[in-house]
């Protein structure tokens, strides 16, 4: 690591080196700004290390598995199953390197980078704490907090006998029987490759349905999917009691059944880590939904920008949305002042079929006056020749006859909805479209019949 010296003056200060902090770090840097990144866990962030990056490399084997159970009967003899320990290894093989890689990059840019937990101390320094053996202060003209977020914790009775979603994705064996707790992205998308691999799986939903945000048709098909593949699902229900057995573990449900599981994962929410970082000696507000920002992603204290996860803004908490958050931080810092605007943002669940949707709601557009076509498509030629048993597009059109909106259930979802998300944001209605040329067959080759 680059040495810092024990107190210096920045002309910007980035705390958290996941995809946010180190697109916006780069961005600085090459600008002529002199940049530290601070970090105080693992060089990369969340999603390569132990989030979105780990997790689909688990999620490609159950793809290819569900890809051969598709087409069993038709072509395809024999059983495919998944090895979770070699699975894990795969994984690790590649997870094993990102935070050094990360730090080496760093260093080859020639960018500061100190690894430490930072809590201000005023509206412009904060005290770096590294592992308690000494101490480096920085001071800095502006700041981007860029810190992401962690699981939520629980709080009933032996509730620290669970895992989080760090711990699942780093499991050397799985469990025969797993209980999950939540009904959001996480949750789901871990019951998916562990019932995938084999697991008897329980998913335990304190609210009515899962993902609220999503088109209601959509996710009660999608609800059927994880059905068929055996994930039972238990809805307006608490976990209120986990106990160690002779066998593993029992967690005791709030209408009084017990499951018994050799594990349990909580993932029911996520809360952000600015609570680490003394934020009212930097004169920044924040709320239990995270940093407050405005339009310009600047904070109460005009120097300190918050991005990402971590940032209260009115949009999805994924990746790309952070990176493209921290440029326009960046750009805000170099002088080139702007509301930020976002564009249609493709959000997807990576289960078993994958949801996935961007723009205009259903629930909007029925509201609003817009036109929604429903497709049942798990006839057309695409999903026939891959055996899917199940595939639905709904989208949303305006007067003008543009794509404002969709919804896609399909193992192909997530493919399908960045060809959509494209669409909407260039105004493309079925006219321009079908001007357009796609390799057929393909996925993308159906997108004017979804017009």
């Amino acid at each position: 690591m680059k040495p810092v010296s024990e107190t210096k003056q920045y002309d910007v200060a980035i705390i958290g080196a996941g995809p946010a902090g180190l697109a916006a770090a780069h961005q600085l840097h090459d600008a002529g700004k002199q940049v530290v990144v601070i970090e105080k866990y693992l060089w990369g962030g969340t999603c390569p290390n132990y989030g979105c990056d780990p997790k689909k490399i688990l999620l490609g084997a159950v793809e290819a598995k569900e890809s051969t159970e598709f087409l069993s009967g038709s072509g395809i003899d024999g059983q495919v199953n998944i090895n979770w320990p070699d699975l894990m290894a795969h994984k690790n093989q590649y997870t094993k390197g990102i935070s050094t890689g990360t730090e080496q990059s760093l260093t080859a840019s020639d960018i500061d980078h100190v690894a430490g937990e930072a809590t201000f101390i005023d509206e412009q320094t904060a005290i770096i704490n590294q592992g308690g053996q000494e101490t480096v202060t920085v001071s800095a003209t502006d700041w981007i907090i860029a810190v992401g977020q962690r699981p939520a914790n629980l709080s009933f009775p032996g509730s620290e006998l669970t895992v989080d979603s760090e711990e699942f994705l780093s499991l050397p064996e799985l469990p025969d029987e797993v209980v999950i707790i939540g009904g959001g992205f996480v949750a789901i998308e871990f019951a998916s490759i562990a019932a995938a691999a084999g697991a008897k799986v329980s998913l335990v939903v304190r609210g009515d349905r899962l993902l609220k945000s999503f088109d209601e048709t959509m996710v009660d098909s999608f609800m059927d999917q994880l059905d068929d593949r055996g994930v039972q699902m238990y809805f307006g229900t608490e976990v209120t009691e986990i106990a160690s057995t002779d066998n593993g573990l029992e967690a005791t449900l709030s209408f009084g059944n017990t499951l018994s599981a050799g594990l349990v994962v909580r993932a029911a929410g996520r809360v952000g880590n600015h609570d680490t970082l003394d934020l009212d000696k930097a004169h920044v507000q924040f709320s239990e939904k995270g940093v407050l920002v405005d339009q310009h992603l600047r904070t109460s204290n005009a120097h300190i920008y918050a991005v990402g996860d971590v940032a209260n803004s009115p949009v999805p908490k994924i990746t790309p949305l952070a990176s493209f958050e921290s440029k326009h931080a960046a750009n805000e810092i170099l002088g080139q002042s702007q509301p930020i605007t976002y564009p249609a943002v493709p959000v997807v669940v990576y289960g078993t079929p994958k949801l996935a949707q961007t723009g205009v709601t259903t629930e909007t557009a029925s509201q609003d006056g817009y036109t929604v076509h429903d497709l049942d498509i798990s006839s057309w030629y695409t999903s026939y020749r891959t055996g899917e048993p199940a595939a639905r597009v709904k989208t949303v059109l305006n007067q003008d006859g543009q794509l404002v909106g969709a919804s896609v259930l399909s193992s192909h979802a997530d493919e399908l909805i960045n060809y959509l998300t494209s669409a909407i944001n260039q105004g493309l209605t079925k006219e321009t479209v079908s001007k357009q040329l796609y390799a057929y067959p393909s996925v993308a080759s159906d997108l004017s019949y979804f017009f």
